[in-house]
């Protein structure tokens, strides 16, 4: 016997044995068996026809009808008995258990959910009667879904690649160094419009990021200083503001002044720059020079000699110097008085200069025309050695016939007298003249490096006391008149300088 048959023989034996029947009751009217399996199960198959498949609503179940308590009364006070009022039994007697038939022959499945709007039917099929619910629009689903993917991922892409770039362009990072010359100009610019003249230049590549930078850093253009920059390419947002607010300030120019160069070749190449110009310096000399002897006792070691055409001659130390347009003529100078001491004013060089009796100016001097004649360490050394021979035996050798010294007057001195054929200039002239005057010169003819310093107090030691240089460069040394007499012979026409005479007095001029 199944579970069903059962409980519908459990329901149809069920009766209230225990509940009296005091008195006869009325007899009920029929009532249809609380269970009839066979007109329920015709009426639920008749059901199941006539409703839709996939129908949108469920039938609202009828409301469960319920009977109200029995009404209870208090019993009466115990006067008598068979006053006291009873329950009403046949109410208790009409009990009965109604379970819905619809409810209990409900199938397992649950309802169709009912539809969220009301009307139009469901959602994804598009009718009122339902339907397949994965019918009809999924390709465009899967192409809409598609294609946001591929619109998120290229503008993931786009902003990864321009936080990249803007990164580097705003740290300077992987940029290519080069120098360029950028000009602000004297406007009320925006920062917009200075980002697009860097753009332009090279300078930055990503503007609107320099916007947006100086927009959070607050930084205006109104701190900015109109001028010539060198900026480089590789320069951060802060280094070009920096740049900016800081301004050009005064133009500075590197300068390199070469050994044997004469104190007008450094004056020209100042004034040529726009450091100085050579007459102010020329004249700041003259009227301060008492004052950087103070400062640097080496200067006022230097003889005072009426003949001396510029007394600081030789002691502009040549080297590479960092200078300001217009700078002050004081800070020039000193630059040179500071090299000169720190590269030669040094307890070798000083012992050496002892060692070989010369003084300070006296080597310098030496130097100065050493410098002039050689060009080369070695041929400087040689060169030494014949002035020193010179120098060492003034009786026989008494002038040293250097005819640099004679182009020093033409070139450097004469040029810049008023009158320079007046013969009160001529004992100056003979003064620098070595085929005149005897032994050194009175004053050093240019400003020598330390390799002629050196070779002036370390000479070569060789038995020779003539020499001459060809127009080639090439050296010849003798040590006797008959030797340099055909050295001369075989430089011919190309004798440049040395002692080309063949006399031994400088009684003729030197050829130039």
């Amino acid at each position: 016997m199944s579970n069903r048959d059962e409980f519908e023989d459990l329901i149809k034996n069920f009766k209230l044995d225990d509940v009296e029947d005091p008195a006869p009751a009325q007899t009920p009217p029929p009532r249809r068996p609380a269970f009839d399996f066979e007109e329920d199960n015709q009426r639920y198959s008749a059901s199941r026809e006539r409703r839709p498949a996939g129908a949108a609503a469920v039938q609202e179940r009828p409301a469960r009808r319920m009977q109200p308590p029995p009404e209870y009364r208090a019993p009466a006070a115990q006067t008598g008995g068979a006053d006291a009022v009873r329950p009403n039994t046949a109410r208790r007697r009409e009990f009965k258990v109604q379970i819905d038939d619809e409810e209990f022959y409900e199938p397992s499945t649950s309802s169709p959910r009912p539809p969220r709007s009301g009307g139009g039917g469901g959602r994804r099929s598009g009718g009122g009667d339902g339907g397949d619910r994965h019918s009809g629009g999924g390709g465009g689903r899967w192409f809409k879904a598609l294609l946001v993917l591929v619109v998120v991922l290229g503008l993931s892409v786009f902003l990864a690649m321009f936080a990249l770039q803007s990164a580097s362009d705003m740290f300077g990072l992987n940029k290519p160094e080069g120098e360029v010359s950028f000009e602000l100009p004297d406007e009320d610019l925006s920062i917009s419009e200075i980002a697009s003249m860097l753009q332009k230049e090279g300078i930055v590549t990503q503007p609107l990021t320099f916007r947006l930078y100086a927009t959070l850093k607050k930084v205006s253009p109104d701190s900015f200083f109109p001028g010539d920059y060198t900026l480089n390419t590789n320069m951060s947002y802060d280094e070009i503001f920096v740049a900016f607010r800081s301004g050009t300030g005064p133009e500075q120019v590197t300068l390199i002044f070469y050994e044997g160069w004469t104190l007008s070749d450094i004056a020209d190449k100042l004034e040529e720059n726009g450091v100085c110009k050579k007459e102010d310096l020329f004249r700041y000399l003259e009227e301060n020079g008492a004052a950087f002897e103070e400062k640097y006792p080496f200067l006022a070691d230097i003889p005072d000699d009426a003949n001396r055409y510029r007394r600081y001659e030789g002691y502009f130390f040549p080297d590479t110097y960092d200078f300001y347009v217009d700078e002050d003529l004081g800070t020039v100078v000193q630059k040179f008085f500071n090299r000169f001491d720190q590269m030669v004013n040094t307890d070798e060089l000083q012992q050496q200069m002892k060692a070989q009796n010369l003084t300070l100016d006296q080597a310098i001097t030496l130097a100065s025309v050493i410098q002039k004649e050689a060009g080369r360490t070695d041929d400087m050394k040689m060169v030494s050695s014949i002035f020193h021979k010179r120098l060492e035996n003034p009786a026989q050798f008494p002038k040293l016939q250097s005819d640099v010294t004679i182009f020093y007057v033409e070139n450097d001195i004469k040029p810049y007298l008023e009158n320079p054929d007046d013969p009160v200039n001529q004992p100056m002239y003979d003064a620098y003249n070595t085929y005149v005057c005897d032994g050194l010169p009175v004053g050093p003819i240019s400003n020598p490096g330390v390799d002629a310093i050196k070779a002036a107090i370390y000479p070569q030691n060789t038995d020779y006391y003539y020499f001459l240089a060809d127009k080639d460069g090439k050296f010849y040394y003798a040590a006797t008149i008959e030797e340099h007499a055909a050295n001369i012979a075989a430089a011919g026409i190309g004798v440049d300088h040395g002692i080309t005479m063949p006399g031994e007095g400088g009684d003729s001029e030197p050829q130039q």
